[in-house]
């Protein structure tokens, strides 16, 4: 081996494992069997035309044997049969009040849930989310278990990252967005102390007095991120953070209808989450994707003319092994995209620099019927 191969082949290999940083271990919600009153829980639901997920969600619901205290559908101005599916399914639908100039839909819509919520622990729920089979104990138990730690003796914030759920081709472009938005909230490091520091926008299960403590969705009522943004809020305040992995208990499928809703709901909101990302999670997930894209590179170089062509395959077939391994802790990701995916980089980088224009741009991207900007 040529020195000069001998150098590149090092530094990619730091690269590379800068990933198993970021997604070390995943700690999942399970059932504590704790002998302790479980709190009155309101589920929150914001929903602006979900007819297509709304019924998944509330029958996932209503089949737990843990039962809440209420289920709150909000009603965000829908113009389908969203609040129509919400009543056969018995939950308390509230239909929002007209969205305030200076409000985000979402952050409007959870502000009105809680403010109507009977139960002493709000559990927000993004409509296109689902609890498998005895999932629901498993999230309150947990919930139950940091919440009653000396440790956490102003009170616990917990989100839990839904485990992605994909059935068409298309979906699997979701998977280095997905990898990268678990691994910036820097919770699942190989250090088990370390303090998230962000929250997941899917999920959010906190007492109703820490809610308000921070003052819930109007402290952050015209951001798209919401949780993230909160996170900072919590922390403020001594509130501890949570993250959680959701397989076997929290599920999720993303941009059901189409790859353009896919593009779409990536490019909305990515650029400003990276802006959230702390410098050192940020550049440890620069330093993964660089690993990617110098392995694909140098293994087309030397397909075509070279002679370290068993190296750089070994390097290629080693970042398929690990990207294997983080998809699986977070999702149903196939293996054939996975083999393939210089294309998903490529596919990464030009939806992430399209948020970038938009958000410098301050240009508007319709989402369900509105206009949303980063």
């Amino acid at each position: 081996m040529e020195f000069s191969t001998f150098i590149a082949v090092s530094i990619t290999l730091i690269l590379m494992l800068s990933g198993f940083y970021f997604l070390f271990r995943i700690e999942l919600c399970k059932d504590y069997n704790l002998e302790l009153e479980y709190p009155k829980v309101s589920i929150i639901i914001p929903a602006r035309n979900e007819e297509n997920t709304i019924g998944k969600i509330l029958t996932s619901i209503n089949n737990q044997k843990f039962k809440v205290e209420e289920v709150i559908v909000v009603n965000d101005s829908s113009t389908d049969t969203t609040k129509e599916i919400a009543l056969n399914f018995n939950a308390k639908v509230i239909d929002s009040n007209q969205l305030p100039t200076d409000w985000k839909g979402k952050p409007w819509a959870c502000w009105q849930g809680a403010h109507n919520a009977k139960g002493d622990v709000l559990f927000f729920l993004d409509a296109d989310t689902y609890v498998e089979p005895g999932g629901l104990k498993k999230i309150i138990e947990t919930y139950n278990y940091y919440n009653k730690l000396e440790a956490n003796k102003n009170g616990v914030v917990l989100s839990v990252a839904p485990y992605h759920t994909v059935f068409k081709f298309y979906e699997e472009f979701s998977s280095l967005f997905n990898i990268i938005m678990v691994g910036s909230m820097n919770a699942f490091t190989p250090f088990k102390n370390n303090q998230p520091t962000g929250l997941f926008g899917q999920s959010l299960i906190l007492s109703k007095k820490n809610y308000f403590e921070i003052g819930g969705h109007s402290s952050v009522k015209n951001k798209i991120l919401e949780n993230v943004f909160m996170a900072s809020l919590f922390n403020s305040k001594g509130i501890t953070l949570k993250c959680l992995g959701g397989k076997g208990t929290l599920s999720f499928r993303m941009y059901p209808d189409g790859f353009n809703l896919l593009i779409n709901g990536w490019t909305k909101a990515f650029a400003t989450g990276a802006g959230q990302t702390p410098f050192f999670s940020l550049l440890l997930i620069i330093l993964w994707i660089s690993s990617g894209f110098i392995i694909s590179i140098n293994l087309i170089i030397e397909i075509l003319a070279g002679n370290s062509l068993l190296i750089w395959l070994s390097l290629y077939l080693g970042f398929v092994l690990q990207l294997r391994w983080m998809l699986k802790k977070i999702g149903n990701f196939k293996l054939i995209p996975t083999i393939i995916f210089p294309i998903n980089l490529l596919f990464y980088v030009i939806v992430f620099i399209r948020s970038l224009y938009f958000q410098i741009t301050n240009k508007s991207i319709s989402w369900k019927s509105r206009e949303v900007r980063n």
